[in-house]
């Protein structure tokens, strides 16, 4: 490492750049980068809020680097690049698959559960189904991504070269079931759904492969809306002005939580290694070629060594 490990680092744009040096400053830190990750096989994970652009993130990553890319959801735009494995490929789709038709009851459980609420009277039959459809759904989710995030870290170690990860099984725990538990009007996961979790986290996580590198992205709430609804996923349900009513709490819940995700990481042994926050409401890697230099540049300050010859 060419930092000390567990170094937080924040990007930052290098105003200073001229016009004439960018396309020299990108490429050249894309083939150090390049040439880093083939050689020393290393897992990024990219993590952050719902809509903050994690999928984003990695295809650049995939395809400015020569990186593998694995992606949550099975939409078009976001499939799986496993260079030279092509057999992975089908076993990894149909676990995202599955992971779309479950978070699609999941928000659809949500949302009766909401009406509900709004229409039924406290502890009637119609109220009580509909949270216990909530309860069920809410775990099947969770054992639906871990499946999923199982599979892919279980693939890594056979795969050529470096990998990039949309996701993380960590993320599920700390961020979005302590949400679901502990953060909205009353608890979607309940504390035995939680342990079920937490059993399945030691039990078959704790020996795969960890990153090597954790990258957050970190936006305020209502840049992240805004990106939910101008991507219209099917699953998410809803566009412009319309998205549905739980999946705003949801977003709104995530958000302060990723502020103690690395804290909690490290309190439980999972991760100690090198941070990357990047703030996208004010570094816009997708569209302004000089903050993808910064937030490339900051990748390669963590892992790569002042050293090495690339």
């Amino acid at each position: 490492m060419t930092d000390v490990p567990g170094r937080i680092l924040q990007v930052e744009e290098d105003a200073g750049i001229r016009r004439h040096e960018i396309a020299s400053r990108l490429t050249n830190v894309e083939r150090r980068l390049l040439t880093y990750l083939a050689r020393h096989q290393t897992l990024i994970a990219c993590v952050g809020n719902i809509g903050a652009g994690k999928s984003s993130l990695v295809k650049l990553l995939a395809y400015s680097t020569g990186m593998n890319a694995l992606f949550e959801l099975p939409d078009e735009g976001f499939e799986d690049h496993v260079a030279n494995n092509a057999s992975l490929y089908p076993l990894l789709a149909t676990a995202k698959h599955s992971a779309k038709r479950t978070l699609g009851r999941y928000y659809g459980a949500i949302n009766d559960f909401i009406v509900a609420q709004k229409e039924s009277r406290p502890n009637s039959p119609e109220l009580l189904a509909a949270r216990r459809h909530l309860h069920q759904a809410a775990l099947d989710i969770q054992h639906a991504y871990l499946d999923l995030r199982k599979m892919q870290l279980q693939a890594m170690p056979h795969m050529q070269a470096s990998t990039c990860i949309d996701g993380s099984p960590l993320a599920d725990r700390y961020v979005f079931c302590e949400v679901l538990h502990r953060d909205m009007d009353e608890p979607y996961l309940t504390a035995e759904a939680l342990q079920v979790i937490d059993q399945r986290l030691e039990e078959e996580f704790r020996p795969l492969v960890r990153p090597g590198l954790l990258v957050i992205l970190k936006s305020p709430v209502e840049n992240l809306l805004r990106n939910i609804s101008d991507r219209q996923r099917d699953e998410e349900g809803g566009s412009g002005d319309d998205l549905p009513e739980g999946l705003v709490r949801l977003v709104r819940a995530l958000n302060p939580r990723y502020d103690e995700f690395v804290p909690n990481l490290r309190a439980g042994g999972w991760y100690g290694g090198p941070v990357l926050e990047i703030d996208v409401s004010r570094i816009d890697f997708v569209s302004n070629v000089r903050h993808l230099i910064a937030v490339y540049e900051g990748i390669e300050q963590l892992l790569v060594p002042a050293d090495f010859k690339g």
